[in-house]
């Protein structure tokens, strides 16, 4: 099989991912180099949990000083239940303020959460604020890319590292019309958010299948807390994964099935009441085995277990709604035509992922000229996530890798793979893959069922063996489909397989439960565990260990 390069380019940092962290990266290793090339598969704005139309906008928090920067790290170390680097968390909250001034400076509209009466899920007291008008926030991401003159925009698609000498030297991408592209660069930034994709019910916003673990992970980096993944409540119906307003379950609105029957007492313990389990999960959106608020995510999958219809149906008040929280709920949903009386059926949708790329203390990874930032990246989030971190982190980290890459873009040797020894690369990852019947879209269709049996709520060892084996039997040659406007969907499949089975790996090596991993064979702490675990891959096997 005859592997052509279409093109080559070349640039001091790569940026792969046109999210918040991707946009901070590049913006950032832009003030220092010359030649910062950013590469998404869809233009700055329409992908990636940070622009996700369909969840009210965004909440970031924030330190004012020093002082209260230290109790923000005590809050972030808190929900993190151990299974994070102290360090990290330590950075992110230190370096909240600055990221939080230069939104501001940048004219992003905000309103204090302390205004609107709420604290950041998992946290203690309300910080930060709440961005007022995604709109202005996009054109804000859009207009710093395009106005700078060091950065260049493309639209291609990652496909896998190039490396030589055992450090990373760029990336193989390929173009719209399948075209592969050689990306030399002196250090590369990987910003390509989550998994979330992987999961039939999702709320997240384009092809989010987990590439960047299953790339960097070829290459002997380590990964981790991918077991730890953000479910929230979504809506099924009136509008499918609308991200749900969580700090409204405290109004107590009627809970049943979709049959309109009452059942949340099939799932409640004695002594828990349904205003119990609502008034838990209004402390915080995403599911946690930690509380009373998890018997609202058993009774919406087990009502659909039953043959009761998916999920579960709110019949909200709007009588008991009338303070700031409401303001900023109804707007939203004023864009859709519906109010904050709209009854909707909601489900556990995979929102968030607090694991990755494992970081050092200085930020970098296992591989030389390899950083990450965002979703992409590892060890600065737990098994719950304050609410709230997860656009700090994509600035906060998204700069640290911008400079990070940069520093070590003037200082590395200028050493690139030849055509011959890129493609060679490509086809040893690739080529060791059997051409299987299936498209693109069915292999990812039967991804999405086996991630949403097995890798969702109420994990145990049975299905998750049963999961790793599904996925292994799944194959596809993209190195078959080159040259054509599928080419893309191949290659984003066949690393979605490599993340598909790591995630499942890690989830297995959990045996117990811990935040939002929820092993029902392991249903308590295990004290042992309070390290993070890792995996990752050697000449197509996995591997794993733990972090010291």
């Amino acid at each position: 099989m005859k592997v052509t390069v279409h093109q080559a380019m070349a640039c001091d940092v790569l940026v792969i991912g046109g999210g918040g962290a991707g946009v901070r990266a590049a913006l950032t290793a832009a003030e220092t180099v010359q030649n910062v090339l950013l590469i998404s598969e869809t233009p700055i704005g329409k992908s990636g949990s940070t622009f996700y139309p369909l969840s009210f906008e965004w909440g970031m928090l924030s330190a004012v000083d020093s002082e209260d920067a230290e109790g923000f790290t005590q809050e972030i170390l808190t929900a993190a239940k151990g299974c994070i680097n102290p360090k990290l968390a330590a950075y992110l909250a230190e370096g909240s303020k600055e990221a939080h001034d230069r939104f501001v400076q940048e004219g992003l509209p905000f309103t204090p959460m302390k205004k609107m009466h709420i604290t950041g899920c998992f946290g203690k007291e309300p910080r930060g604020d709440f961005l007022t008008d995604m709109e202005v926030f996009i054109q804000s991401q859009h207009g710093l890319v395009a106005n700078n003159e060091r950065i260049t925009f493309a639209e291609l698609t990652a496909v896998s590292l190039l490396m030589k000498n055992g450090s990373c030297v760029g990336a193989m991408a390929v173009d719209p019309q399948g075209g592969l592209v050689q990306i030399n660069a002196r250090s590369v930034v990987l910003a390509m958010g989550g998994g979330e994709g992987l999961y039939e019910h999702r709320a997240s916003y384009g092809p989010l299948y987990g590439n960047a673990y299953a790339m960097a992970a070829r290459h002997q980096a380590r990964l981790v807390n991918l077991e730890f993944i953000q479910f929230v409540p979504g809506a099924v119906e009136p509008i499918k994964y609308l991200n749900y307003f969580p700090f409204l379950l405290g109004e107590h609105p009627r809970v049943t099935n979709a049959k309109d029957e009452e059942c949340m007492s099939r799932y409640l313990p004695q002594g828990v009441s349904v205003e119990d389990s609502l008034d838990m999960h209004a402390k915080h959106g995403p599911f946690s085995c930690e509380d009373n608020g998890k018997y609202l995510e058993y009774a919406m999958v087990g009502e659909g277990q039953r043959g009761n219809g998916m999920g579960l149906k709110l019949w909200p008040d709007p009588s008991k709604m009338q303070d700031e929280r409401v303001i900023h709920w109804r707007a939203f949903l004023n864009r859709f035509g519906y109010d904050e009386g709209t009854v909707m059926r909601i489900y556990p949708m995979a929102q968030g992922f607090n694991g990755g790329i494992l970081l050092q203390d200085d930020l970098s990874t296992d591989i030389p000229g390899l950083f990450a930032c965002g979703e992409s990246s590892g060890g600065l989030h737990g098994p719950d996530r304050m609410g709230g971190l997860c656009i700090l982190a994509t600035q906060v980290f998204g700069k640290g890798a911008g400079r990070e890459a940069a520093r070590y873009a003037q200082e590395a040797d200028a050493s690139f793979c030849t055509a011959d020894e890129a493609t060679a690369q490509l086809t040893q990852e690739f080529e060791i893959r059997e051409d299987g019947a299936l498209a693109p879209e069915e292999v990812l269709c039967q991804i999405r069922r086996i991630m949403q049996e097995n890798g969702c709520l109420r994990r145990n060892e049975k299905g998750l063996g049963n999961g790793i084996l599904s996925i292994e039997r799944l194959q596809l040659q993209p190195l078959a489909h080159l040259n054509v406007p599928e080419t893309a969907s191949y290659f984003r499949v066949a690393n979605a397989l490599d993340a598909s089975k790591l995630i499942l790996t890690a989830m297995r090596n959990r045996r117990e439960s811990r935040g939002s991993h929820d092993r029902s064979d392991y249903e308590e702490h295990d004290p042992g565990l309070t390290s993070m675990q890792w995996v990752s891959m050697n000449k197509n096997h996995i591997t794993q260990g733990i972090v010291p």
